[in-house]
């Protein structure tokens, strides 16, 4: 039975049922969070309503269109607010872009999040794939994305990667708007992990929007600042796209909690001074744990710009299936990358957490590989 039981990573609840192990006891380097917690702010501005007499944030319904978050969204990014739409997590955001854009055809570069794929495959929507591989640095060739992107009406790629954590050159995002333009195929590039690269803003293909409306981005409010369990992402487009993708949209998609916790790490001293946090852990701690990996000869890890690591097994007593299981008897979970096209068993992914929790996870590599 694969941990993985709903295809992603962070399913504690099968890793529990699993292996008798409380869920207090785990360590999770499966999912890709910040691991200290949201800012303080966004915890006050949510004790403070839920004390409210009547508690209004859960007795009145949530704004159906989020209208404060999304204009401090599109303040923040200097967009138009009505090419801004809110989503209940970014795979709620995927799934309302095929079915908004109906493609007959969806393309992707695997590997890559399997919510792309799945999307297109469970509305019966056949799906194009370029498969690429660790010795070509996981990038494509562009004549193939040009093959492709003529050959489908709608591709998603993803920028930081997922699960490989590579950027996409500028020279590339650039060339793939321009096929989106002249083909007239929708161009959906996932950012969800961006904010955790150190002047990711600049790498954004948001530029392109305004000259290439079959761009769209879509971006997460939960992995950068710790909130997945609130669920909270944002897709940008021109407005005549969104306005499509509005209409189609399930009513009061995002609770009034989610809306709060959103205002509040979007206000620009927020998101400064957290940003300034999660650049002060990420940079020195991924640097610190890619040499100790290094130390492991039964196993190579491929450069991140993210907050994670694709591990491959190179030989040995086990595969990445296997170390998976060994690891999770001993209470760390990782992410088996056995269910992503263009990977197979003997790839595996971690997140990288805080120092001592990372130490264990090491201890942990060793006596597996012992």
């Amino acid at each position: 039975m694969m941990i993985e039981r709903f295809g992603h990573g962070g399913d504690l609840a099968t890793a529990q049922a699993m292996f008798s192990i409380e869920e207090n006891a785990w360590l999770d380097f499966s999912s890709n969070i910040y691991p200290y917690g949201p800012p303080s702010s966004v915890l006050d501005v949510l004790n403070q309503a839920l004390r409210e007499p009547g508690v209004p944030v859960l007795s009145r319904y949530p704004d159906p269109d989020a209208r404060v978050l999304r204009r401090m969204i599109a303040q923040f990014h200097e967009m138009d607010d009505e090419g801004v739409i809110v989503g209940n997590g970014a795979a709620e955001l995927i799934d309302l872009l095929v079915q908004t854009l109906s493609p007959q055809k969806v393309g992707v570069i695997q590997p890559a999040f399997a919510e792309y794929a799945d999307s297109a495959t469970k509305r019966g929507i056949p799906v194009h794939s370029i498969h690429t591989c660790w010795e070509e640095g996981f990038l494509p060739e562009p004549s193939a994305v040009e093959a492709l992107m003529k050959e489908v009406d709608a591709l998603f790629v993803g920028t930081p990667n997922n699960p490989t954590g590579h950027l996409l050159p500028a020279g590339l995002m650039e060339q793939m708007a321009a096929w989106a333009k002249r083909w007239q195929t929708w161009l959906i590039v996932d950012e969800a992990f961006l904010d955790f690269v150190a002047d990711g803003e600049e790498c954004s293909a948001l530029r392109l929007i305004s000259a290439h409306p079959q761009v769209m981005v879509l971006r997460s409010l939960t992995k950068f600042f710790a909130l997945p369990g609130l669920r909270l992402g944002y897709v940008m487009a021109v407005p005549e796209v969104a306005a499509r993708l509005r209409l189609m949209r399930t009513p009061w998609n995002v609770n009034g909690l989610a809306q709060m916790a959103g205002e509040e790490v979007m206000r620009p001293e927020v998101y400064r001074a957290h940003a300034l946090a999660v650049r002060r852990w990420l940079e020195p701690e991924r640097a610190r744990m890619i040499g100790e990996l290094a130390q492991f000869s039964e196993m190579a890890f491929f450069p991140s710009e993210a907050n994670y690591l694709l591990g491959r097994v190179n030989g040995g007593k086990m595969d990445a299936r296997q170390l998976q299981y060994a690891c999770a008897s001993q209470g760390v979970l990782i992410r088996s990358c056995a269910n992503y096209p263009a990977l197979g068993d003997d790839y595996f992914r971690i997140a990288i957490k805080r120092p001592e929790e990372n130490d264990r996870l090491l201890a942990v590599l060793r006596s597996c590989m012992d």
